[in-house]
């Protein structure tokens, strides 16, 4: 009779289990196709805004804000930007994710911005059926197959970084076979993902590499810098927080150090890292001196005041998105369902950036490269590549 009652008590629960199981796939699939109104079309958008690197994330905030703001004026469509504060946290990151997955109005969102937040969100937002396009997510793997239909980004990929940081390196910077290079990864899925990139490249052209390995929060690098003997040419930091690559430089002149710094995008910032004679390699060109963007980012300074590179991919990723509501729209109202299927379709022919904006099917563009910008005598970046 235990056992027949124990049977009993297995089935009851594993059938309370499927019908839970039903339910959340019902309300999953009630909310994706769910009929919403164009006439406010809401969209998340997901960085860091305070902390570390807020300079950034605020930045990219701006320039979300400021495409919204554009469109507003002379669309009866009228787009709802919520901004959620990662700071640059995956844990952070989930709880935004869940967040924007329970809210049913919301159709799609700009972001997350580092890899690792992705990472983290990804599960979370595709199971919620949320498309999300980001302006500076670059892990290669991030784009694996594994995200395809809702991850999308309007930069290029890792892998295309560590070729130019590689080659940037061993052609333009002279490095040749014997040589040392030291790589510094941060203890994260972006770092240690670039520097994979890197390490392999530079090792196939005869560069001996010691590759080295440091927390994010930490700022005494001297044991490590001590470490930078006299046939180490160059030292490769794929950080993300510039202040941390600027402690990192100092730290290195003061111990007599001349090696060359050649550091990753995270570390863009022409006010935090300013170690005259550094490198940096970006994902986009700077803005700024486009002529064909000028008329744009004199109003956007107006607004907001300066501008760095890491804002108008974001101004690209909100035009993705909005624009492919707007397409959505044409029936009269949007779903996630609707979104989804839009953004595969973006054919942009000319963006702010310089390049067109179209994806493969898992979510990246082509024709994108990264830039190498060097840092002048008076802090200045100057564009080499």
């Amino acid at each position: 009779m235990k056992k027949v009652r124990l049977i009993l008590s297995v089935v009851i629960v594993l059938g309370v289990a499927a019908a839970a199981t039903s339910v959340a796939v019902a309300r999953s699939t009630s909310v994706d196709r769910q009929a919403l109104s164009c006439k406010r079309v809401v969209l998340g958008s997901m960085g860091p805004y305070t902390g570390p690197v807020a300079s950034i994330g605020t930045d990219q905030l701006h320039w979300a804000q400021f495409y919204v703001q554009r469109w507003n004026r002379t669309h009866k469509m009228k787009v709802v930007l919520v901004p959620g504060d990662s700071q640059l946290d995956p844990s952070k990151a989930s709880v935004i994710a869940q967040q924007y997955a329970s809210n049913s109005q919301m159709v799609a969102l700009i972001g997350p911005s580092g890899s690792q937040e992705v990472i983290a969100a990804a599960p979370i937002l595709k199971k919620a059926n949320l498309v999300y396009v980001s302006g500076s997510a670059t892990r290669t793997d991030l784009t694996d197959g594994s995200r395809a239909g809702y991850f999308y980004r309007v930069v290029p990929k890792d892998s295309d970084q560590g070729a130019t940081i590689a080659n940037y390196l061993t052609g333009k910077l002279g490095l040749k076979s014997g040589d040392s290079v030291m790589d510094v990864d941060n203890q994260n899925a972006y770092s240690n993902g670039l520097s994979d990139t890197v390490d392999p490249l530079l090792k196939a052209k005869g560069i001996n590499v010691d590759r080295q390995s440091i927390a994010s929060t930490a700022t005494d690098y001297s044991s490590l810098v001590s470490r930078i003997g006299s046939k180490t040419k160059a030292v490769v930091l794929t950080w993300q927080v510039a202040a941390n690559a600027q402690l990192f430089g100092q730290q290195m002149r003061q111990q007599g150090k001349n090696a060359i710094i050649f550091g990753s995008d995270g570390v863009f910032d022409n006010t935090k890292f300013t170690i005259p004679g550094a490198y940096v390699s970006f994902f986009a060109p700077d803005v700024t001196t486009f002529p064909q963007a000028q008329s744009i980012v004199k109003l956007f300074k107006a607004q907001y005041g300066e501008t760095g590179p890491f804002g108008a991919p974001t101004w690209v990723a909100t035009q993705v998105l909005v624009t492919a509501a707007a397409r959505a729209c044409k029936d009269g109202s949007i779903s996630r369902a609707e979104m989804r299927a839009q953004i595969k379709k973006t054919n942009l022919r000319q963006t702010i950036l310089g390049t067109p904006i179209k994806f493969n099917k898992n979510g990246d563009i082509s024709g994108a490269q990264f830039h190498v910008f060097r840092i002048n005598s008076n802090g200045a970046y100057i564009t080499v590549q």
